[in-house]
């Protein structure tokens, strides 16, 4: 007579345990309500946010556009910025999803849930992100993974030379001025690599021609017009 109730029990046990299970996969199921910045939803286990607007605001390249006052629409040079933007931004998500072990990557506050904590990785992107955008002449060095570049202007370089002064007083048909231009020339590139060489620069571009999300590019200009003196 016992083992109708003791089997009622039973059931509701296995009942009661099935809900639990449930309960414990609906916990660990994730809840994409923002906008995403990389990945899918549609499988994702894990997941993390990103600040996509702090990133671009460090991103070179976008500040770049920004400085010079475009948007993304604005005619071939703001829509090149931009698509150059994008992309540098797409690939430092990916990189930093892919160290951190996540599906997909939200807006802050775009997801919820999944088998572990939700993880901001902005400054993780950010520092995945160039370090500079660089567009001027190069003076000096390489750009390939140059991790230290300072800018110089050359103009106020050149006229703090002699040889260039007196060569700009002649005209090419003067016996003197291509060995002035020569000599200046030298003068010109030797500064530049001293001035380089002594504050530990990988590269010297134009001036106004390099950006970075670190903050404003040294300026060499008075180191080389020192070295221009330097024995």
């Amino acid at each position: 007579m016992q083992q109708g109730p003791n089997r009622a029990r039973r059931l509701a046990a296995f009942a009661g345990l099935g809900l639990l299970l449930l309960g414990a996969v609906v916990a660990d199921a994730l809840l994409v309500t923002g906008k995403v910045v990389y990945g899918k939803v549609e499988g994702a286990r894990t997941a993390a946010v990103v600040d996509i607007l702090a990133v671009y605001a460090n991103n070179p390249i976008y500040m770049r556009m920004k400085a010079e006052g475009l948007v993304e629409t604005d005619g071939k040079r703001g829509s090149k910025l931009f698509s150059e933007a994008q992309g540098a931004t797409n690939k430092a998500l990916a990189k930093v999803a892919l160290d951190a072990k996540v599906d997909v990557i939200t807006v802050p506050g775009g997801v919820t849930g999944g088998e572990q904590p939700i993880s901001d990785l902005t400054q993780r992107v950010i520092d995945r992100l160039p370090v500079y955008h660089i567009e001027g002449q190069l003076l000096c060095g390489t750009l390939a993974e140059a991790r230290q570049v300072a800018e110089l202007d050359s103009a106020v370089l050149r006229a703090a030379i002699p040889a260039w002064r007196e060569a700009q007083k002649l005209t090419e048909n003067d016996a003197d001025y291509h060995l002035l231009r020569k000599k200046a020339q030298e003068q010109f590139e030797g500064a530049i690599k001293e001035a380089a060489h002594d504050g530990g620069y990988d590269a010297v571009v134009e001036k106004k021609g390099v950006i970075s999300r670190l903050g404003p590019v040294a300026d060499l200009t008075p180191a080389a017009i020192a070295a221009l003196n330097t024995p």
